[in-house]
């Protein structure tokens, strides 16, 4: 698309209405893959069972390889687990919404954020539960 095109068309949009406004950042219903679903059922059951909860993050913790980490590696740990515990409430929080589907591009977004997010600790140890 040329810019003049791309220009053209945005000096010539609607208004959106209202319920359209709404409606833009509804997520939508989309097939996730294998492991997307497979890992999402494993945390939902850890989270359902009360080992991990997202208001405490130091449950994530597999206590006995946190405790022979060295002092810089908990550091970077201690620092994953605020944004890892906002990702795991933001997951928990779309799969407990009535108005969001159960498979979703959005959700499975979400996951792989989370998984960025654990993968740059995981790399050298394995210290999560999920």
């Amino acid at each position: 698309m040329s810019d003049d095109s791309f220009l053209q068309q945005v000096s010539n949009r609607k208004e959106l209405t209202q319920q359209q406004e709404q409606s833009a950042g509804t997520p939508v219903a989309g097939k996730m893959g294998a492991k997307h679903t497979s890992f999402l059922s494993d945390l939902f059951a850890l989270i359902d069972k009360g080992d991990i909860r997202t208001d405490e993050p130091q449950t994530f913790l597999n206590q006995e390889v946190y405790e022979k980490l060295s002092d810089e590696w908990k550091d970077k740990t201690d620092l994953a687990l605020t944004n890892i515990a906002n990702q795991l409430r933001l997951i928990d929080s779309f799969r407990k919404d009535t108005n969001t589907p159960v498979e979703s591009p959005q959700l499975q977004t979400m996951v792989e954020q989370l998984w960025q997010m654990k993968q740059r600790i995981e790399e050298d140890h394995d210290v999560f539960k999920f």
